[in-house]
């Protein structure tokens, strides 16, 4: 089985390698472009079936790749990674359809594919990383090629300074894991992963704190906890809609690789305040990504603003996991270590699904403005019904995927009772309520995301002339199926992930977690349980009820259609819908010392009373950490730079003199 893994571990990169190769002729020929999309689908499946393998078997399986004239690169797949090497296979696969239908032949997009698909490639050897060396090549590899993603149309508004900001948030981060490894090589001698694990538990107690919290932080960036946050909801807008989808899907759970690498491979059984400081920062990122996801007009920051909810989530489930370890509750720590990875799995799905959906709206309608759409379920009624597919799974409605991993993470929450510290135990529900709450708001939040672009009326020309003809289907649909079977088919699914959670943690509670009945879910506690596929056929069974109904006593007579009472109204317009705007209005409110909102009240005409014409109401909110944290940072670069620009005179003679003075201090300072 191990040579079947890495046949295919090696099939995977080097099709995608073929695919970059085969992209780089896209801008002469469609038949290239979709020759690249071939093989780069062809790679994602055999990923797909790698990662389902590795999770089942379970064995780390070493590969080398190179020579001795390029190098060698030493790989080593772990079952940690396996979900994620699923996750991905599946994105490429979704993306590979999609792609042909949204990219036209030119030479941008030629770039463009080799780029993305080389980012696959390193995103794989992350993932597969056996070194120190091997891991941080493909990380920076990684980071640049995804920038170079958002460039794509480097020319819009916006896109220069979201690709910036991704860039040089992604450096800090890099610094500060480069860091980290460079404790653990210093204080283990090794930079062989697999050893350097085995030799952690050696490590003093403050080097090992100094590790983790490097670690968290660097990797934070690229997953996006709060407060590192900010590249998303600027980077995310302006990539091509495949470009937000693999970063959103994929880039961002690879932060949360690394985490998890860190903190249940490489640093196993620290202490309890690691877990409830991750569960902390999850709490706080789940709550305040879907508050500013409410107040967000552009589809794409909305989508943006929410995929730091459910990282937040993730981590939730992940510092819980890790809190409940270091008191001994082994079972339910690898419970929600499994609901940490399913959850991961799940929402980048639903969320590749709901980026690539955005991209329809915006190519066909020519805007990604909630307040400008309208009607669309009638104008495009395929990608309406994929959208609400996706919708259901991410504001975790039953019975689909994201309603099966949020209730496992309640269920792994409210056993905190269990833990002897009463504390400990009290902040562990607490995080259970701060999940609560988010649940709530993201389902306020994802009614609105839905039902103000596809329902109602076209709120203008350009949503009231969309059409569905031309647009890429493909690839939605099969990620809205694999959605409807990460909820349905949920027993299957945490059996192989159970399996993979005794090989990562070497507690096996598949007996627990499942009954010999394949379709019944309880809580390893005998807490609560319940059966997504008999609540599956539950649902369909009840809806179909009154559907039956209808067809067997609706009248048979000729039918005609009279106007119904309108409130006095002669006739219903657009402007009279509720819009985004108004819908987030009460959740403004609500939150108002938080948002602290600058409003806007623009009037037709300079009469005060605003008596003459229409009053247009509008608000701005400026996230509470770019207020208070990075804007301050940014104000005291510009200062430093504003008092360093004399330095730049232009004279050659004076920079020879500065040349002349740093060899004249680091000759002093060799001397002694």
């Amino acid at each position: 089985m191990s040579h079947a893994i890495t046949v295919l571990v090696l099939a995977t990169g080097g099709l995608w390698l073929l695919a970059a190769m085969t992209g780089l002729a896209a801008a002469r020929r469609e038949l290239w472009l979709r020759a690249a999309a071939l093989a780069s689908g062809l790679g994602g499946a055999c990923a797909v079936t790698g990662g389902v393998l590795l999770a089942i078997h379970g064995h780390a399986t070493n590969v080398s790749v190179g020579s001795n004239v390029v190098g060698t690169a030493n790989l080593r797949v772990t079952p940690l990674a396996a979900a994620f090497i699923v996750l991905l296979g599946i994105i490429a696969v979704a993306i590979a359809l999609y792609a042909p239908r949204y990219h036209s032949p030119g030479r941008g997009t030629a770039l463009y594919t080799c780029v993305y698909n080389l980012a696959l490639i390193a995103s794989l050897v992350v993932l597969a990383a056996g070194s120190v060396v091997t891991f941080l090549v493909a990380w920076e590899s990684m980071a640049l090629l995804s920038y170079l993603l958002i460039l794509r149309h480097q020319e819009r508004e916006g896109v220069a300074r979201g690709a910036f900001l991704f860039l040089a948030l992604s450096e800090i981060g890099f610094a500060l894991i480069v860091a980290a490894f460079a404790i653990l090589a210093t204080q283990t001698h090794t930079l062989d992963l697999a050893t350097m694990a085995a030799r952690a538990s050696h490590v003093g107690a403050g080097w090992r704190t100094a590790a983790f919290l490097l670690a968290l932080l660097g990797f934070g960036f690229k997953a996006g906890v709060v407060p590192l946050h900010v590249w998303l909801p600027a980077a995310h807008p302006v990539a091509p809609a495949d470009g937000s989808a693999f970063l959103s899907g994929m880039v961002i759970k690879l932060g949360i690789y690394g985490i998890a690498l860190f903190t249940v491979t490489l640093l196993r059984d620290g202490p309890a305040w690691w877990g409830l400081l991750i569960m902390g920062l999850g709490a706080a990122s789940a709550v305040l990504g879907i508050l500013y996801a409410l107040m967000e007009r552009d589809l794409k920051r909305f989508l943006a603003f929410s995929s730091i909810e459910n990282v937040g989530i993730i981590l939730v489930a992940l510092g819980a996991s890790l809190t409940f370890a270091a008191y001994h509750q082994r079972a339910i720590a690898t419970f929600l270590l499994i609901t940490a990875l399913y959850h991961a799995v799940n929402h980048g799905v639903y969320k590749t699904l709901l980026f690539l959906e955005a991209g329809v709206i915006e190519h066909t309608t020519g805007t990604r403005d909630l307040d400008r759409l309208g009607g669309l379920i009638r104008r495009l009624p395929r990608t309406s019904v994929i959208s609400l597919i996706g919708t259901m799974g991410i504001a975790a409605l039953p019975p689909l995927n994201g309603f099966v991993t949020e209730w496992m993470l309640f269920q792994g929450l409210f056993q905190g009772f269990r833990i002897a510290n009463h504390t400990v135990g009290i902040l562990i529900v607490v995080a259970g309520a701060v999940v609560a709450l988010t649940a709530g708001l993201a389902l306020n939040a994802f009614a609105r995301a839905y039902g103000i672009p596809f329902l109602g009326m076209p709120r203008s020309r350009g949503a009231a002339r969309a059409q569905e003809r031309g647009q890429p289907i493909a690839g939605p649909a099969l990620l809205a199926v694999i959605c409807v079977f990460l909820g349905v088919g949920a027993p299957l699914v945490l059996t192989v992930l159970s399996r993979t959670a005794h090989f990562i943690t070497g507690v096996d509670i598949h007996a627990e977690l499942l009954l010999p009945q394949l379709t019944v879910i309880p809580a390893h506690t005998n807490f609560s349980g319940f059966s997504p596929t008999y609540l599956a056929a539950f649902i369909l069974a009840v809806t179909a009820v009154p559907i039956l109904i209808y067809l067997a006593g609706r009248p048979r007579a000729a039918s005609r259609t009279v106007p119904v009472w309108d409130g006095g109204i002669r006739a219903f317009e657009a402007r009279m819908q509720y819009t985004a705007t108004t819908h987030a209005n009460p959740v403004r409110v609500t939150f108002d010392p938080l948002y602290r909102p600058a409003v806007e009240l623009q009037r037709a005409s300079d009469d005060p009373a605003g008596r003459s014409g229409p009053v247009h109401y509008g608000f701005r909110v400026t996230p509470i950490f770019e207020r208070y944290l990075y804007q301050p940072v940014v104000r005291a670069v510009e200062w430093l730079a504003d008092r360093a620009r004399p330095i730049q005179s232009g004279d050659v003679s004076l920079y020879l003199l500065y040349v002349f003075v740093a060899v004249i201090v680091a000759f002093a300072i060799y001397a002694k």
